[in-house]
This record gives C-alpha cells, sequence and structure tokens, in this order.
C-alpha cells in the first residue's frame, strides 16, 4: 500500500493553469520521446487528474470545472495543443493565449473593416525543427541527400553547425510532393515537430521547385492532402521505404541512449 499523499483540487485561474502546466510536463516528457502517442497521453493525464482530497462544494466544482476544460482542449484540440507544447518553455503568457485561442475556437469568424477575416492562429514560440543529437541531424541530411530532397547536397557538418546557431539556410525543394511526403512521414514518427509546415512558412526555410517563392504551410498541406487522396506511385513508394530505414537507424540509437 502506497503512502498517503494528499492531492489537493486545481481551484481558480491559478489552479487551471497548474493543470496546463502539468500537462505539458507529462507531454514533454512521453510525446516527443515517442513513449507513449499523443492519443495515449491524452488518456493517461485526463484519467490521473479528475479526483481530489478536498471535500466542500465550492473546491469541487472549481476543480471539475478546470479539469473538463483542460480535458477538452486535450481530446479535441490536438494540433492547437501541440503548437504550444512544443515550444522550449510555456511561460504563463503562452499558457493564457493557449487557452485564449482555445475559447475563441468556436467562436464565429470575425471581420476585419477591410472584409477580410481575422486569423487567430499566430506562431507561438520560436522553436526551430528541434532534434536530439548531432547523430540525428546527421542521419535526416543524409536522407535529405539520399532522396534528392533539395537541388543542393546539404554537408552534413555545416548543417549541424548552423542548426546550433538557429542559422538554418534556405534551399530549394526538388519536388514539392517529395519534400510533403517525407516530412509528413517523419512527422508521423516524431522526428521533427507536428507544426512543421508553420515553421518552414515562418522560417522561409525552403523555396518551391519553381525556385519563385517561399513555400506556405498552404502549399504543403494541399500538396500533402493531393498525395494522400490518391493511390502511392511506386516512386513514393520507395522514398518512404528509404525514410522508414532512416527512421529505424534514429529510433534504434534512442533506444540505446535509454
Amino acid at each position: 500500500m502506497r503512502g498517503f499523499q494528499r492531492t489537493p483540487a486545481h481551484t481558480g485561474k491559478e489552479g487551471l493553469f497548474r493543470l496546463v502546466r502539468l500537462a505539458y510536463s507529462r507531454y514533454s516528457e512521453e510525446v516527443p520521446t515517442r513513449l507513449k502517442s499523443y492519443h495515449r497521453f491524452t488518456l493517461d493525464f485526463i484519467n490521473s487528474n479528475q479526483y481530489h482530497d478536498d471535500t466542500d462544494a465550492w473546491s469541487k466544482n472549481e476543480h471539475q470545472k478546470n479539469y473538463r476544460i483542460v480535458a477538452e482542449l486535450l481530446t479535441n484540440h490536438e494540433k492547437m495543443v501541440r503548437r504550444y507544447f512544443d515550444c522550449d518553455l510555456l511561460n504563463e503568457q503562452a499558457i493564457n493565449n493557449l487557452l485564449n485561442e482555445f475559447y475563441a475556437s468556436d467562436l464565429p469568424e470575425l471581420m476585419t473593416p477591410d472584409g477580410s477575416v481575422t486569423d487567430t492562429i499566430n506562431a507561438v514560440c520560436d522553436n526551430t525543427i528541434t532534434l536530439y543529437d548531432d547523430h540525428t541531424i546527421d542521419l535526416i541530411v543524409r536522407l535529405a541527400n539520399e532522396v534528392n530532397l533539395f537541388t543542393e547536397v546539404l554537408d552534413v557538418n555545416e548543417t549541424i553547425r548552423r542548426y546550433k546557431r538557429r542559422e538554418l539556410r534556405t534551399v530549394t525543394s526538388s519536388n514539392n510532393s517529395r519534400l510533403a511526403l517525407v516530412f509528413d512521414r517523419l512527422s508521423f514518427h516524431n522526428i521533427i515537430p507536428y507544426n512543421w509546415q508553420s515553421l518552414i512558412e515562418r522560417e522561409k526555410y525552403v523555396l518551391s521547385s519553381t525556385g519563385n517563392k517561399y513555400l506556405n504551410k498552404h502549399d504543403l498541406a494541399s500538396t500533402l492532402h493531393r498525395i494522400k487522396d490518391m493511390p502511392l506511385s511506386p516512386q513514393n513508394k520507395k522514398v518512404l521505404s528509404v525514410v522508414d530505414g532512416y527512421v529505424r537507424l534514429i529510433k534504434d540509437r534512442e533506444n540505446k541512449q535509454e
């Protein structure tokens, strides 16, 4: 039998922010490290934070309200949560922004004086593509060169050096469909962030294969949707086979370090 440890109710704004910080901490430990999927992390967090030891009605009601807010946020707004939780730091202002965006998610869109629709989804942190070590970067660079992801041939040492200084240079896509396919696969395995499309747009990392514009998240999302809406070509199957080989190398390395 475990020793008794009192669990307080999460009440008021402070309690709500504390629950979000707990979720962020658990997410950071479990999801980017591939210990758990996002779905499993969400279920476990919700199931392990429902009850408390306070007995008065106010505490029960306040805790239940805050608990339900965080449960709905995690369950129904994965993309929103990942944009904030993939940041290196989640301070009070970021939590406030996350909750405000969540509260506004079911409100009707507002029109500006010029007739355009306001956009509530902005960059929430200054993350670049966050990787684990030089070995991972090395393998991703080798993958990019092997599948001819960019017109430029990337140098491993230069890329590692630029990454550490947050000075990754702009490269040109050899084929936009191939780039979207490869990055989507890496994101699926949590090797690059879930919000890679937004990062590419914000940092102007990649020029389109035409060379006349920077790729944005709309370009990448629509390209990816088109690819997934039809059977994979033999060429794309071959590309994904190469990607999966590198994914195994990265995961094998991480498993050995645990």
